[in-house]
């Protein structure tokens, strides 16, 4: 390595004197630089399984989907009692999912899956979904997915919608070691327009006592929208 370096430092220091400015700065650098890296990586694993869980999947979706779940005016006011305690506050769940293509694999012994999943929407030309690939579509898919919740007296909120053109979960909890090992191949294909919408609005809490005290928000609002989605898990000797 051949490196030049040429500066000019200068420091101002303010005195009776008058101040001098910047004349001149030059900085010069040149480096010739050269790496070379060598990896070499030798993996060689002799296992026994107790057993195998093998997969393969082809999953075609073709046209729009939509989910909407709505919970209105729900009042647990109970005027005959002077205080309510936090036992006496109700949970209002509201979620909606709009989901094209969905698998999910569990297993306790070793696992491999072949998952091709595909999702679109409808050919203009024939005005109906088609079962052939992606070419012949030639309009997204739409996933629509609404979570509404209104008008909530005395009531913890959970509210969440969730959009997904493609989701797949595998989940390895092994019990032996020689089986604690997980193949997989997956092509997920979205052509889609996803939208998630989560509306809360009108909570009130009233004479409620140890609402500071609640483990999960008072309200919860979650909106999701997502084209592919892979998960995986592997849980080691349980």
């Amino acid at each position: 390595m051949i490196i030049q370096k040429l500066a000019v430092s200068v420091i101002a220091i303010c005195v009776a004197a008058p101040a001098m400015a910047f004349d001149t700065v030059t900085w010069n650098w040149d480096a010739n630089v050269v790496s070379t890296v060598t990896t070499d990586a030798v993996s060689d694993v002799v296992v026994a399984p107790t057993g195998l869980e093998q997969v393969e999947s082809e999953q075609t979706t073709l046209g729009d989907f939509a989910a909407t779940s709505t919970s209105n005016l729900i009042s647990n006011n109970i005027a005959s009692l002077s205080g309510l305690a936090l036992d006496d506050v109700i949970a209002v769940e509201t979620t909606s999912t709009a989901l094209g293509n969905s698998a999910a694999l569990e297993s306790d012994v070793s696992m491999q899956f072949d998952m091709k999943q595909t999702y679109g929407g409808f050919d203009l030309s024939l005005g109906t979904g088609l079962t052939g690939t992606l070419t012949d579509v030639s309009l997204p898919g739409v996933l629509a997915a609404s979570s509404i919740t209104t008008g909530i007296v005395n009531g913890t909120v959970d509210s969440g919608a969730t959009a997904i053109a493609n989701n797949l979960t595998a989940d390895l909890v092994t019990t032996s070691g020689s089986d604690a090992f997980l193949i997989g191949n997956n092509i997920p294909t979205a052509f889609a327009a996803a939208t998630a919408s989560s509306l809360v609005d009108g909570v009130a809490f009233t004479d409620i006592t140890g609402l500071g005290t609640l483990v999960d928000p008072a309200v919860s609002s979650v909106s999701t929208a997502v084209g592919n989605n892979l998960g995986v898990t592997i849980d080691g000797i349980n």
